[in-house]
């Protein structure tokens, strides 16, 4: 398929206005459009004509008919870019692919431990293509792949920068790259995350996003979008919560990170058992369950505290955890963090996110596609 971006066809802002008003609703007819955006009949028809040979947009049927002449249903076409997003774990590592609505089309899990090998990546490379093939794409119609991974990584991409939760500081994306047959690109977890709600909720102006995964970490969200700042930003977990600690050692050689108190792991380790058989027992009211949750909630309540000292805005929670806390966790932690406020103002707000578990693959898959749109609507 040629690419519409490189077309003349859509130069014209209104046909881009068009365009936009049909990707949108989903499903409209001229008439709806002719209303909807100002223009006349025949202006949206010439527009129309010209926007089918783009290949976004497609006849989808007619409306039931009111007494008169069935209308024409125009739709944008789901498929026409795909992107595939991937996070990349310690025990193994996920595949999403979504369509131009962020709505999921595919995904795989392959249950295999991560390892800076010449044969992990190989076997990757070759589950990414096969996946690929399956979806029985045209290959210009993939966007890319980005691989969501814990650490922090170059702004091009190209680079994990710091990485020890996963052993893999210093990995270049040229070892993976030459075992896939399509464009690729490294984003730090966090940040995809963040781009996962930022898209499902597009009244997000300031915020910060917690996410409670099997490692934890934090993002600021600024404005609706993700605050990049220089080389460290997203690296909440590596404040420290209790900067005298001797134990909690911190994967990156501190003690008493936020990281050994706020993550899923750490509250895992703290409770001697997996989280399902932890909350299973949790909620049938055992006391010593109930002890450590409450110890788990105030060292998270603790974080949010400090962090409203920064900044007091919206509090998204998101990732793993997410699925095991009810509302009533959340007003609790809401209760911890306004008790630990000196200020008497306006309680903590607190907002359950969208996503649970491989979310940063969502948002990887997302960040492309929010890209190619902008560029396709021709947003800044």
């Amino acid at each position: 398929m040629e690419s519409a971006l490189n077309s003349s066809i859509l130069k014209s802002g209104n046909r881009r206005r068009v365009l936009r008003a049909i990707y949108e609703h989903r499903a409209i007819s001229k008439q709806e459009l002719s209303s909807k955006l100002g223009m006349s009949l025949p202006t949206i028809t010439k527009n129309l004509s010209d926007l089918m040979s783009s290949g976004f947009i497609q006849k989808s049927g007619f409306y039931e008919s009111t007494g008169g002449r069935k209308a024409q249903i125009y739709g944008f076409v789901s498929r026409a870019r795909v992107s595939l997003g991937i996070v990349l774990l310690k025990e193994y590592f996920e595949m999403i692919a979504l369509d131009m609505f962020g709505d999921l089309i595919g995904s795989e899990r392959v249950e295999k431990p991560f390892s800076r090998s010449q044969g992990f990546f190989e076997e990757m490379g070759f589950r990414i293509n096969a996946f690929i093939s399956d979806l029985e794409l045209d290959k210009s119609s993939l966007l890319g792949v980005y691989i969501s991974i814990q650490g922090l990584v170059s702004a091009d991409g190209e680079k994990v920068l710091y990485g020890e939760a996963m052993k893999c500081t210093g990995l270049e994306l040229s070892e993976i790259r030459k075992y896939v047959d399509y464009p690729c690109s490294f984003i730090h977890d966090t940040e995809a995350t963040a781009v996962a709600e930022i898209w499902k909720r597009h009244d997000i102006k300031d915020a910060v996003l917690l996410s409670l995964a099997r490692n934890f970490s934090g993002i600021f969200i600024i404005n609706g979008s993700v605050c990049h700042g220089m080389e460290l930003s997203g690296t909440i977990e590596h404040m420290r919560l209790f900067p005298d600690a001797q134990d909690h050692l911190c994967y990156c050689g501190n003690c008493g990170c936020i990281e050994t108190y706020c993550s899923a792991d750490a509250l895992a380790k703290d409770a001697g058992e997996t989280l399902e058989d932890f909350f299973l027992i949790l909620r049938s009211g055992d006391k010593s369950r109930e002890e450590i949750w409450e110890r788990y909630l105030k060292h998270l309540a603790m974080v949010i505290n400090n962090l409203r000292m920064v900044i007091d805005c919206e509090f998204i929670l998101s990732g793993y955890l997410l699925k095991f806390m009810t509302s009533g966790d959340f007003k609790i932690l809401a209760e911890y963090a306004d008790n630990l406020c000196p200020f008497d103002i306006c309680g903590v707000r607190l907002t359950r996110g969208a996503y649970s578990e491989n979310v940063a693959a969502i948002g990887a898959a997302l960040i492309q596609i929010k890209t190619f749109l902008n560029n396709l609507f021709g947003q800044a």
